[in-house]
């Protein structure tokens, strides 16, 4: 066995991430992307602003254990206007490689379940990759509901002249 092998933090505490958090925050989402085979553009810059703003996009909550952040989750606040329900999407999950199954993602789980309930949310959903097998069958196991498809979604451009131009990226 190799002699740098990272193991997986004995304790660990999940929290709000905070703004000294973004860096490492910002290498975790690198990783995610990269797992997916994309590529991250953010910086702990935008995720300063778009985490903590007056009025701030998203919620991150992180999972720090051995001194370093070992996970997230990503919370985007939905709405269902005809229902009056408010919503989130666990958008984002990861943990890293070397912390994985020791039950971080299940507390990262619980935590987002909290700050949904705490926000009045009436539910919390989640989505895949359709390949992402191993993921299906983690929120499988945690007794989560498949839920149906929806319809196809359209990306509406901001450039109002390429919708009137019918220009494609």
């Amino acid at each position: 066995m190799p002699s740098n092998l990272i193991h997986p933090p004995a304790a660990f505490v999940v929290r709000h991430a905070v703004a000294d958090d973004t860096r490492a925050l910002a290498g975790l989402i690198d990783q995610l992307a990269a797992h997916h085979g994309d590529r991250a553009t953010t910086d702990d810059n935008a995720l300063r602003t778009d985490l903590f703003a007056s009025s701030p996009w998203a919620t991150a909550l992180v999972a720090e254990g051995g001194g370093r952040l070992v996970g997230y989750a990503l919370l985007v606040r939905l709405y269902q206007a005809q229902y009056a329900a408010r919503a989130m999407d666990l958008h984002h999950l990861f943990v890293v490689p070397d912390a994985r199954n020791s039950g971080i993602g299940k507390a990262l789980i619980e935590a987002a379940r909290t700050e949904a309930a705490a926000r009045g949310c009436v539910r919390l959903v989640v989505g895949t990759h359709p390949e992402n097998r191993r993921a299906q069958s983690f929120y499988r196991m945690l007794g989560c509901p498949d839920l149906p498809p929806h319809g196809p979604r359209f990306e509406i451009p901001l450039d109002a002249s390429r919708i009137l131009t019918g220009e494609r990226r």
